[in-house]
């Protein structure tokens, strides 16, 4: 009798509690998520914006992983250069943001060379030899595919990552880039692959955070992504680029340019600065270019 009388005080104190609320606050209080907390880390972690041209790839290590995020140009090997620069050996998540050749282009002999664990795709495909070369491996090596989605979290030894795009395919391949909101303690990265403003747009109205201390600054800095909406949501202290010097899509563009310097937002890129590197203990970091 006891267990009933103090369940029928405990439903009729919320019922009080949410007349008193208006609709989006009882819809926010019945279906509020935990916040996902990063694991603890352990000693530094090393994040390398590679200049390798007008395309991207981006290295994430720790003490316990190595990410690749993106794999330069189909029609260069400057990676390869880098990454034994860096004195890669093993690389265990490699996330391909979606298959344009600038973003895949040495997927396949990433796969073949560094063996990694898991391959993490957006499920849309490309009818060029790349795009063949990298199912190509994948299927050769058996090697794990996963097709993330935003909204799901992800451990990847001591870092989290949090999906928040795409939730579903278009078809487009720019505008369903996987992206990514990466946390290493209390430092976190935000990296959006070619995804345009359209996309920035369902990011925004998901309503996962986008609160990063450091942004990948989308599609190389055209002004087809990056909108001030979006940027402001990020408020980055820094934002990186990745294009060639003296490209042909005059990437960045000059309005994303603008743009930063409006915000107050610190703005590097590999096409002035060449390879540039993040280190953080997790509570601060610092930033170094070549």
């Amino acid at each position: 009798m006891l267990c009933l009388l103090r369940k029928f005080l405990m439903t009729m104190t919320i019922v009080l509690l949410l007349s008193a609320c208006s609709l989006e606050e009882i819809e926010a209080w019945l279906f509020i998520e935990e916040t996902p907390s990063a694991p603890i880390v352990e000693g530094e972690a090393i994040v390398s914006f590679l200049d390798v041209g007008q395309g991207d790839s981006t290295l994430i290590q720790s003490e316990k992983t190595t990410i690749l995020v993106d794999t330069g140009r189909h029609d260069s090997d400057v990676l390869f250069h880098q990454l034994d620069h860096l004195g890669i050996e093993k690389i265990d998540l490699l996330i391909l943001t979606h298959p344009h050749a600038d973003h895949i282009g040495n997927a396949d002999q990433v796969i073949y060379q560094f063996s990694p664990d898991e391959v993490w795709i957006d499920g849309n495909e490309a009818a060029t030899r790349t795009f063949e070369r990298l199912l190509d491996a994948l299927i050769e090596t058996e090697t794990l595919v996963v097709e993330p989605r935003a909204g799901e979290v992800y451990e990847q030894g001591d870092f989290l990552i949090e999906i928040l795009h795409p939730d579903e395919l278009t078809g487009h391949l720019n505008n369903d880039s996987i992206s990514t909101r990466i946390t290493y303690g209390d430092v976190t990265f935000l990296l959006t692959g070619d995804a345009e403003q359209r996309s920035e747009e369902r990011m925004l109205e998901s309503g996962l955070n986008l609160k990063a201390d450091i942004y990948k600054v989308g599609h190389h800095g055209s002004s087809t992504s990056n909108s001030r909406r979006f940027v402001e949501a990020v408020s980055p202290e820094v934002a990186i680029y990745s294009a060639e010097a003296n490209n042909s899509y005059g990437h960045p563009h000059w309005e994303v340019v603008d743009l930063f310097e409006d915000l107050g937002i610190d703005l590097y890129g590999t096409a002035e600065h060449g390879t540039i590197t993040i280190y953080t203990d997790g509570e601060t970091f610092e930033l170094y270019y070549e």
